[in-house]
């Protein structure tokens, strides 16, 4: 082998570097309390130059539609997803359950098919399959070439930051993942035009990337506060560009630089770049398995009141090596039985050729199972968070009068506990059947309460009295409700929290002084986050996501599906909104009670 042959072999393992240093980085952001100044160095390069790499060891796709849809949607992405997402989804208490109650098997795996096809592992899937589709159509119209590819891809960021409303972020929305799509064209364009295997890299390189990068992300964090730059980063959006690109281009060039300087003969090195070969395993097992690691931490804390158990300083080394440590074995394993799941990137040489037809037939099976299911979902007979809502025993409905005639014996017997019924909405508005629901459900063992539906262009003075002449007290109600969402022009155009909270809490005071109790609020995650958060501390919280499972925090009720179907209703509405309480049964109890 001659000097420049070494030479590209040395440069080619890069990657493998780098994957396996963002794949350390990822277990870091997963350490309790790792502060923020090293999120803050960490987060700007770590997604980032895993997509840029993901683009660089693509080939081009060539071929049909259908050798795309098998070799890289079901082969790359859907079989290797599959198979992480079923053990990310096995815990301790699950694997003993299986063991003692085998016929409890195809439970599981029907909930893990479920949560993987309807939940945000669906919603990465889908927009993976989306950007790589985009990716074979932008890469056969631009004919391979690299500033047309580019340009469609910032025009593709660009879309996606103006169609999402960037009041919640999350890690896969429209926006990131078009963001991310733009770093893997330009991986896949600097592959193509040698721009990474040309460069003559030097220590000297590295040394001034870094320094660039360290002072830009040290600067930034001074001025704008550490935490507020992590988040801008960590979440890869362009909400506040001058801060983000600079750090994502100068961290990036940082880590490929860093990459090829270092010395790869070295047992740590080739422990790192092992770990990047496997980064695909990595990452999502990576993050159970830290979660464990600190589960038992915590315990050997408590038993024995070492007080050095719980330090950030021995935290960060315990966690990070043990958890290298513990992956080793799942890497062997994929190794042996499951290459495919490596986590490279590179397709072979042969991967892209005629298929047989049973192979087309099989993709095309999936596809049309997955679309089946999502229809099943639009149609009510699958309902997707159940797999999430089965763990709460108190479950509960809230109807109006689109649900006409109401049988509540009916409904308690199909173990409805608790109901809420809309009285009133704004200041002049009475829902046409709450009599009737608000004097049958009391012949019942079903604990009821009454909800307003809160007017943005009424005064909270106004609405409260009108709740008030509306809905009799009754010493066992559950408290009222205040459903605070947005409805017409406001979905596009929500009025500000000086203009909304005011009223708000005048009805809120006006309702609690009344009845009682105080009153609970409905709420979707957007209206939360723009009226409730840090306004309404004190206040239950009753969380409208039919999508998904809420995040941990201070609410006590879950809509968790709108398409709910039920026996004892006859309205021009067939669904019927489902909910859970938030606890046990001895919860519970003492909820009603106080």
């Amino acid at each position: 082998m001659n000097n420049g042959e070494a030479i590209q072999k040395k440069r080619e393992t890069w990657g493998d570097v780098i994957r396996g240093i963002c794949s350390l980085c990822v277990i870091l952001v997963h350490v309790p309390g790792t502060s923020d100044v090293l999120l803050l160095y960490i987060a700007p390069f770590t997604l980032p130059c895993f997509f840029v790499l993901t683009g660089y060891f693509t080939k081009n796709y060539g071929g049909s539609i259908a050798d795309f849809l098998y070799n890289k949607v079901l082969k790359e992405l859907l079989l290797k997803l599959m198979f992480c997402f079923s053990l990310t989804t096995l815990s301790l208490k699950i694997v003993a359950g299986l063991i003692l109650h085998p016929s409890k098997i195809p439970e599981w795996l029907y909930d893990t098919l479920i949560s993987f096809l309807l939940k945000p592992v669906g919603n990465f899937f889908s927009i993976l399959v989306v950007c790589s589709l985009l990716f074979m159509l932008i890469n056969k119209i631009c004919r391979d070439k690299p500033l047309p590819m580019i340009a469609a891809g910032i025009i593709l960021a660009a879309v996606g930051y103006a169609v999402i409303r960037p009041k919640i972020i999350r890690l896969w929305n429209w926006d990131t993942a078009f963001i991310c799509f733009l770093f893997y064209i330009i991986g896949y364009c600097a592959k193509r035009n040698g721009l990474i295997s040309k460069f003559d890299f030097k220590l000297k390189h590295t040394l001034i990337s870094g320094i660039v990068f360290f002072t830009l992300a040290t600067v930034f964090g001074l001025t704008l506060g550490v935490e507020n730059v992590r988040i801008i980063v960590a979440n890869n959006t362009f909400h506040s560009p001058f801060v983000s690109v600079p750090l994502f281009i100068t961290g990036i060039l940082f880590m490929i630089f860093l990459a090829n300087t270092v010395p790869t003969g070295h047992c740590l090195i080739k422990l790192l770049m092992y770990i990047g070969r496997h980064s695909m395993v990595y990452f999502m097992i990576g993050g159970p398995v830290i979660a464990y690691i600190h589960y038992f931490n915590m315990l050997a804390y408590e038993a024995l009141h070492w007080s050095f158990l719980n330090t950030a300083a021995f935290k960060m080394p315990f966690y990070l090596i043990l958890t290298a440590v513990i992956t080793l074995i799942p890497f062997y394993l994929s190794d042996k039985y499951l290459p495919a799941l490596n986590g490279s990137f590179r397709m072979p040489k042969d991967l892209i050729k005629k298929r047989p037809r049973t192979c087309v037939a099989v993709c095309a099976a999936v596809l049309l199972s997955g679309a089946g299911i999502l229809y099943a979902a639009y149609i009510g007979a699958v309902i997707p968070n159940n797999v999430y809502a089965r763990h709460y025993p108190v479950k509960g409905v809230d109807v109006s009068s689109y649900q006409g005639e109401i049988d509540w014996k009916q409904l308690e017997k199909q173990n409805v506990r608790f109901a809420y019924i809309k009285a009133t909405e704004g200041s002049g508005h009475n829902d046409k059947r709450f009599a009737k629901n608000w004097s049958s459900v009391s012949e019942t063992g079903i604990a009821a309460g009454a909800y307003h539906f809160f007017s943005f262009e009424s005064s909270g003075k106004a609405q409260a009295e009108h709740f008030i002449s509306t809905v009799p007290v009754k010493e066992n109600a559950l408290a009222p409700v205040v459903d605070l969402e947005y409805y017409g022009s406001y979905e596009k155009h929500p009025l500000p929290a000086e203009k909304v909270v005011p009223e708000l809490k005048e009805l809120l005071e006006a309702l609690e002084q009344h009845y009682g109790k105080r009153p609970m609020l409905y709420v979707t995650e957007n209206t939360y986050l723009q009226y409730v958060y840090q306004h309404f501390d004190g206040y239950d919280v009753w969380l409208r996501n039919v999508i998904t499972d809420p995040p941990k925090g201070n609410w006590k009720f879950w809509q968790y599906s709108n398409r709910g179907k039920l026996n004892g209703y006859d309205g021009e509405e067939t669904f019927i909104d489902l909910n859970v309480f938030m606890g046990t049964e001895e919860e519970w109890k003492s909820f009603i009670e106080n």
